[in-house]
């Protein structure tokens, strides 16, 4: 075989096993709910994401439902930080958008905290305690 014809070869194949391992990715379920305070909140109760999503890749999917809810972000990558939720802006030294995974808080920022199948991902409208 000549080789150019083998190189043509080999990358076609390269190029089918990429496309066939990005289409397998499994997707998973998570909920997302948006505690406002005051007993009021709105939530998502299965927002679709690639296994190995982070909470940033949930908030970024929730962008394609049809009743979506904005969100205003700074940073990049690991460190994301978002700092407005549905027009409501973080106050600063008063309350702020602080997100909680499966009842705990987050230690780690929006970019960096991995998601599992069937987490609950809940953002409070509150003050740092």
């Amino acid at each position: 075989m000549r080789p150019r014809r083998l190189f043509s070869l080999c990358l076609t194949l390269v190029f089918l096993t990429t496309l066939c391992q990005a289409g397998n990715t499994r997707q998973v379920k998570v909920l997302l709910q948006f505690e406002y305070g005051s007993g009021f909140s709105k939530q998502f109760s299965a927002i679709s994401v690639p296994e190995e999503s982070t909470v940033l890749d949930v908030m970024k999917a929730m962008q394609k439902h049809a009743h979506r809810i904005p969100f205003k972000t700074r940073g990049s990558g690991t460190l994301s930080f978002v700092y407005e939720i549905d027009k409501i802006p973080n106050e600063g030294n008063g309350k702020n958008w602080m997100f909680y995974v499966n009842g705990k808080r987050a230690n780690v920022g929006v970019g960096g905290f991995r998601i599992n199948a069937n987490d609950q991902i809940v953002w409070k409208f509150e003050v740092f305690k």
